[in-house]
This record gives C-alpha cells, sequence and structure tokens, in this order.
C-alpha cells in the first residue's frame, strides 16, 4: 500500500494522456517543447496558487505563461482538464516527501513524530494546491474526485502506521480511532492550525503529536 501511495502521488498518467496525445510525433523536438510548455504552464498556475489565485482563467494562465491561448487550448480542453493536470504535477513533487520509513514499525511514539513530521512536509509543499483544489472541488466533478481519491489515500497510509493499535481494537472503537486520527491528520487540519490559527510549525507539530497520543493511549 505504501508503494501505492508513493505511485499515486507520483504519477504521471493524467498529464501523459491528456496532455501529451502527440508522442506519435518524429522525435524531432516537438513532443520535449510541448512538455516544457506544458510543465511551464503548470508551474505558472502553481504559482498563482500560492499567491492566493485559486480560481485562474485559461486567459490568465496564457497571458503570465506567455503563450497563446489557442496552444493552451490545445493543451488543456477546458479549466478543469488544466486544474487536474496541476494536481498531477503538485503529486509529482510531493512524491518523496510523502514516504515514511518502516511504516508501521517502531514505538507508537517515533511513528507518531514520523507521521505527523511527514504531513507537515506535505502541506508546506503542496499547501496552496490543497487550498485551490477545496476552492474548485464544488465547481468541477473531476477535481472533487481527485481530492476524495487523495484523501483517501491519505487515510490509507494512517492505517499503515498505526495497524498496531488500530487491530487490538474492537470494530467500532476502531472505526471511531480511525476517524478521529483521520480527522487530525488530513490537511484540512494542519491548514487550520498553520494559517488560521497561526501556529509554528513546532507548535502545530506539538499539538497533533499530543492529540494522537491520547487518542491511542
Amino acid at each position: 500500500m505504501e508503494d501505492t501511495i508513493a505511485r499515486r502521488f507520483g504519477d504521471r498518467g493524467l498529464l501523459a494522456s491528456r496532455a501529451m496525445n502527440d508522442v506519435e510525433a518524429p522525435a524531432d523536438g516537438r513532443v520535449a517543447r510541448r512538455e516544457r510548455n506544458i510543465n511551464s504552464v503548470l508551474d505558472v498556475v502553481l504559482e498563482m496558487f500560492a499567491e492566493e489565485s485559486l480560481f485562474p482563467t485559461i486567459e490568465q494562465v496564457a497571458k503570465r505563461s506567455g503563450l497563446s491561448l489557442r496552444s493552451l487550448y490545445r493543451y488543456f480542453a477546458d479549466p478543469a482538464e488544466l486544474l487536474e493536470a496541476v494536481i498531477v504535477r503538485s503529486r509529482e513533487q510531493v512524491a518523496e516527501a510523502v514516504l515514511l520509513p518502516a511504516i508501521g514499525q517502531g514505538f507508537v511514539a517515533d511513528r507518531i513524530d514520523d507521521f505527523v513530521a511527514m504531513r507537515l512536509r506535505l502541506h508546506e509543499i503542496s499547501g496552496p494546491t490543497f487550498r485551490a483544489t477545496m476552492a474548485n472541488a464544488a465547481h468541477h466533478p473531476r477535481v472533487a474526485a481527485e481530492l476524495a481519491s487523495n484523501r483517501e489515500l491519505m487515510r490509507d497510509q494512517f492505517v499503515l502506521q498505526f495497524a498496531p493499535e488500530l487491530e487490538g481494537l474492537s470494530t467500532k472503537e476502531r472505526e471511531h480511532v480511525l476517524n478521529a486520527g483521520d480527522l487530525l491528520t488530513q490537511l484540512d487540519a494542519v491548514d487550520f492550525l498553520r494559517r488560521h490559527r497561526q501556529l509554528s510549525a513546532d507548535d502545530t507539530h506539538a499539538v497533533v503529536a499530543a492529540a494522537l497520543g491520547a487518542l491511542f493511549r
């Protein structure tokens, strides 16, 4: 499952199938140029997300990236497809950050620290994309599906990291503890503590780790 999580966050399948559909073109640099243009566009959108511009239009992206509207519409049929590709690009950037050493092994206190530190790394790298995904999910069903899929993967990762503690519980207790732990460690919670409560990364780590410790006790 940990391999599945890593592959999912690093998967380029969506971008490859939708934006790179001319792989049969001669090897004369056109495919490489196209990929460079696409990645440049996606990085521009990520920059806009970091600036709290959560609803970029194709026109805005074209102007900022320096590419023509015609080119962008060749790469992406609509804003939803562009957003999906940006989500994939963001996953590539966090593929290594989401991995855990010896998942599910070791003392629970160490596993809590490792898990919380990983979620803070993930938020640091992809927090703006997460907020943009949340903001756009209501308007784009495919973006909402990406958000739901990522949340399920994060829940699965929680199950793997804390399998020894969860396995010792009754079915009902396990569900309660799993739901509480999942709630505490999704990016929504980290984002709330970091941005709305304005806690430092260290204080956020301490709060979430303490809550998980209390939960498992």
